[in-house]
């Protein structure tokens, strides 16, 4: 499906802000939902029924950030769609968050204050809606990065939506209802499984569910609220709070993040109840947020030059 440009926006996101470092994270696996390159991003965007291309420019500065967004439909939609579509952006991309004070309290810090210093402006982001990063965890379970590229591709030219705009080719993840169309078997055909029931258990729960209306819950009743998915359990729940919907918090931490954790914080102990007590009195409120921009910072490091302690920490690399 071609699409043309319908629309155009200036977005002026809250300073400080990081173009690069508030759109891309080098450590997701190569997925063609989206295409960064320094300065510009494309991505599909499905926003109330319509699926839409979007690329944004970034126009501006750290201090004075500017970041030029594209909209390509079929159609030119009104305008009262448009001013829902960008307050959507603001909620998934965290434009009008405020980040300084975070910075101005930890900039010094003897173990965080240089990456910090490297990372000002990154803000937190997450492209994908809930069904979306639901279907995306589903594909990572228990599977190499290779293998997960090969059942998301699959999946995606079986059951996903195929766009193309301003010269970029981009899939969608498929909506709820084609994959309840699709028996297990079928799924399974597709060469992805256990995944093939989890997938379709996970839609049928999520459409018990209103995304929108989890967004003004509490952190315990949204919790109470996820845990209701199939597949999710204590151990991803934390990831779909802090992703999908922005939530501050680190409860729980793997056994296999204790062991990059303890590098990155200079720590002896790789036990995860110790490493938490260290960051809880260390950092309190902030102890996600410190550890995005450690992970952050390794993640650049490994995409550029192939960190080998990263490399051999990362389960299903």
């Amino acid at each position: 499906m071609k699409l043309e440009l319908v629309h155009t926006a200036i977005i002026r996101p809250t300073a400080p802000y990081n173009f690069d470092y508030s759109v891309h994270n080098p450590s997701h696996y190569p997925i063609p939902l989206n295409y960064w390159e320094r300065g510009k991003l494309w991505f599909s965007f499905r926003f109330k029924d319509k699926l839409l291309g979007i690329k944004f420019t970034n126009q501006g500065t750290v201090s004075k950030p500017k970041i030029k967004a594209e909209f390509y439909y079929k159609s030119k939609p009104d305008k009262e769609y448009i001013n829902i579509l960008l307050k959507e952006l603001d909620y998934r991309f965290q434009f009008s968050k405020d980040y300084s004070g975070f910075y101005t309290k930890f900039e010094k810090d003897r173990l965080v204050g240089k990456v910090l210093q490297k990372f000002k402006g990154m803000h937190g982001f997450c492209i994908e809606g809930l069904y979306e990063y639901l279907m995306i965890a589903i594909l990572l379970q228990n599977a190499t990065i290779k293998r997960t590229v090969q059942m998301t591709n699959i999946m995606l030219e079986k059951h996903g939506d195929l766009i193309e705009f301003n010269g970029i080719k981009l899939y969608s993840i498929w909506k709820p209802d084609r994959i309840l169309k699709a028996s297990e078997s079928e799924l399974r055909g597709l060469k992805v499984g256990y995944r093939a029931k989890t997938f379709i258990r996970a839609t049928e729960d999520y459409l018990k569910l209103d995304e929108f209306t989890m967004r003004k819950l509490d952190n315990t009743e949204l919790r109470k609220e996820l845990l209701k998915i199939y597949g999710v359990g204590p151990a991803s729940v934390d990831y779909i709070m802090c992703g999908v919907f922005h939530r501050s918090i680190l409860t729980t931490i793997p056994p296999w993040e204790a062991k990059i954790y303890s590098r990155l914080l200079g720590l002896k102990t790789k036990d995860p109840k110790k490493i938490m007590a260290f960051l809880d009195k260390r950092y309190s409120k902030y102890r996600a947020a410190v550890i995005g921009h450690l992970f952050m910072d390794i993640s650049w490091k490994h995409k550029r030059e192939d960190v080998e302690w990263m490399e051999k920490l990362l389960p299903y690399a």
